[in-house]
Formats: C-alpha cells, structure tokens, sequence
C-alpha cells in the first residue's frame, strides 16, 4: 500500500469543479462524539445493538459534517440532509441561524450561512477501521470501502450479484487471488450504483467492471455508451481492504486527504 498519498489537508479548504475530494477517517483514531449530529442521527445511533456498532455510526456522520463544514464554512450541525427517491443522501440546506448574531458562527468566527441549494455532491461509506468520504462540485461522486474477509463465499454470492462476465473471469483466477478479485469488484459495483444514485432499481448484472487493474467500468447495459460518462479508481486505503472510486466524467484530479 503506498500511504504517502494520503496527507493533511490545508487549513482552507475549497473544491475546485476539477478536482474530487476522498477523505479517509480512522475510526480507531477517533473519538465517537455526537454534538453536532442531528436528533434523527441520534436516534439512529441509540438503536445499534453493539457498542461498536454506535460509535462507527457517529464517527462516520460526525466526520462527515466535520468535513463538509470546511469547505462550506459553517458549523457542522448547521448541515441538514435529505434523501432522494432512491435514498441517497443529499446536502440540502443549514439549519435555522436566526438565534445568532448575524455572520458569526457557534465559535464566535464569521460565518457563512449554507445556501438553500448546494452543488456540493458527496458520497460516504465505512468498513472495519476505516470511514471513507467522497466530495465533488457539480459531479456525481460514489465511494465504497470492504475488509477483505477470507470467510465468505465468494462464488455464491458472485453468482448472485456480479454479471455473467465478471463471475467468469472471478473463476478463471487463482484460488488464492480470488477474495481480492471478489472485494474489487464488488466495491466498484456499489460505487458505480451509489454514484448513480438509483439504488437498487440499477440492476448490479446491467453492466461490468474490472476484477484486476485498473479499474474500469468496462461495459454498460442497454445503454453502451454510458461507460464513457464515468471514471472508476481504486483506493489504497490498507493491504487487507479494498475500496473504489466512481466519478462522472474524466476530466478531475483526485486529491487523497487523511483525516
């Protein structure tokens, strides 16, 4: 895993519509904190069964207000979030400001009160240790991240989800390369679907992807030439996790920031 690609991110931040954001959030290295989560987060948060469970939720969602707050400039729980037809999550509007001074924030800094509309587009996924965070301005952006686990069945489940195409080539690896083929291909799969923003209405044997490298969006259904409009990268996040990037269009720099 080469790990000098993921550094600290300047104070400022802005996001350029040529470039993509990916953020990586070590949970390990993270306090669970709920303060600027909202009261449905919280609820959510309350029904986990495990402790671990919980403070995974609340780190990813906290870390993803964190984070959208700095390019916006506001105060993280000013963020609100709605969801489209499909349920993917949407950066709408702040919260009302009017109890506070005009243009200053909860840390007595200016503030800039979030517009109405943002064309700010996001995408958020977590496994294991690690909480992965896409950012991107006027694109569509899907990210996805999965510890490869030895102790699944991979065939079944290919079988099940993958496309005619892609089981084949699973089986024709080495048994031993066979979980990273699988985790690479699924990932790609839920970032392009999550990119997309259909859900499960996309159906996962409608187009193909790469097992190996690099990773690509090889083939699309019935539409072929929806390929074209998409980019897929892979994320070297730690040796035992597979993680992909899907982006619209080709024409951005990815910046890798460690939060």
């Amino acid at each position: 895993m080469n790990d000098s690609i993921w550094i600290r991110p300047p104070e400022n931040l802005d996001l350029a519509t040529d470039r993509v954001d990916i953020w990586r959030v070590r949970m390990s290295s993270t306090t669970p904190s709920e303060e600027s989560l909202s009261a449905d987060e919280r609820q959510r948060a309350s029904r986990f069964h495990f402790d671990i469970d919980r403070d995974r939720y609340i780190v990813a969602h906290a870390s993803l207000r964190d984070i959208l707050a700095r390019y916006l400039q506001c105060e993280p729980s000013e963020l609100k979030f709605s969801t489209n037809e499909y349920g993917k999550p949407l950066l709408t509007r702040s919260n009302d400001s009017a109890k506070r001074p005009s243009g200053v924030s909860r840390s007595g800094k200016p503030a800039t009160k979030v517009a109405t509309t943002t064309n700010i587009e996001f995408n958020l996924s977590h496994s294991g240790d690690f909480v992965m965070i896409a950012l991107a301005r006027g694109r569509n952006v899907g990210v996805d991240i999965e510890l490869i686990r030895e102790d699944v069945e991979l065939e079944n489940l290919a079988f099940r989800n993958f496309s005619q195409t892609e089981t084949q080539e699973l089986m024709t690896l080495p048994v031993e390369q066979r979980p990273l083929g699988f985790f690479n291909c699924w990932t790609r799969k839920e970032a392009y679907i999550k990119a997309q923003g259909l859900g499960l209405s996309l159906p996962l044997g409608s187009f193909d992807v790469s097992l190996g490298e690099p990773a690509a969006l090889l083939a699309t259904r019935p539409g072929v030439s929806e390929s074209l409009r998409w980019s897929l990268h892979s994320l070297n996040v730690e040796s035992n996790y597979a993680a992909a990037l899907a982006v619209e269009g080709n024409d951005f720099g990815i910046r890798h920031w460690d939060w």
